[in-house]
C-alpha cells in the first residue's frame, strides 16, 4: 500500500466535556456504534488492511475485545501522562512509519472520496495536504448532563491563501500568548492571507 494508515484516538474531547466526563470520545456511541468505528470502516472500505490506531489503554481494551474487521489494527498506547498532540503522536509511532501516511481522526464521519483528498496530494507532490471544512455553529444543544463547570472552546487559526486551498500556517489557541503572531515571509511573498475558523483538520 502507498499510504500507511494512522487513526488518532487519544484526544479527550475538550469541546464536548459533558459527554466524555464517563467515556473516552472513541468510544463515544454514534448510531450505534463507537465513534471510531467511523473512520476505521471508512479505511476498510476503500481498501486498507492495516492500520495503525494511536489511543489509551483503556480505548485497547474495547478494541481488542469487541471489534471485528478484517482489517489488522496495530494499536499503539500513548503513556497516560503524557499530553500529545498530533504531531507529538507521529513523532512517538516514528518507527512504524515506512511511507507516507494517511491520518484520520476518530471522530471523522464522512463520506468524502478520499482519494481525491490523496490524488491532490500526488499532483503537487506536496509535503501535507489537508481536508477542511467550514465551521458551522451547532443548531442544538449537545445531549448528556451538563457540568458545572462551563467549558470554554479552543479555536484553530487557519491562514489560507486568496484561492482558499493553499495553508498558510496553522495554530490553536491554547499555544498562543495574547497575540498571533505571522512570519514576515508569508506576507511578503502573499499580500493578502485569509484567516478562516475551522471546526476540524484531518491531514493525510
Amino acid at each position: 500500500m502507498e499510504f500507511q494508515a494512522v487513526v488518532m484516538a487519544v484526544g479527550g474531547g475538550s469541546r464536548m466535556t459533558d459527554l466524555t466526563s464517563s467515556i473516552p470520545k472513541p468510544l463515544l456511541p454514534v448510531g450505534n456504534k463507537p465513534l471510531i468505528w467511523y473512520p476505521l470502516n471508512l479505511l476498510e472500505r476503500v481498501g486498507f488492511e492495516e492500520v495503525i490506531v494511536v489511543t489509551t489503554r483503556d480505548v485497547q481494551k474495547v478494541l481488542c475485545a469487541e471489534f471485528k474487521m478484517k482489517m489488522k489494527p496495530d494499536i499503539v498506547c500513548i503513556p497516560d501522562e503524557a499530553d500529545m498532540g498530533t504531531a507529538d503522536s507521529l513523532r512517538y509511532i516514528y518507527p512504524k512509519l515506512k511511507t507516507d501516511v494517511l491520518v484520520l481522526s476518530c471522530d471523522l464521519i464522512t463520506d468524502v472520496a478520499l482519494h481525491e483528498v490523496v490524488d491532490l496530494f500526488r499532483a503537487y507532490d506536496a509535503s501535507l495536504a489537508m481536508l477542511m471544512r467550514k465551521s458551522q455553529d451547532s443548531l442544538e444543544p449537545v445531549p448528556g448532563q451538563k457540568g458545572k463547570k462551563k467549558t470554554v472552546e479552543q479555536r484553530d487559526f487557519i491562514g489560507v491563501d486568496n484561492t482558499g486551498k493553499r495553508l498558510l500556517f496553522m495554530a490553536n489557541e491554547a499555544d498562543l500568548d495574547e497575540e498571533l503572531v505571522i512570519k514576515g515571509s508569508i506576507l511578503q511573498k502573499l499580500y493578502c492571507v485569509k484567516l478562516t475558523k475551522v471546526c476540524e483538520c484531518f491531514p493525510p
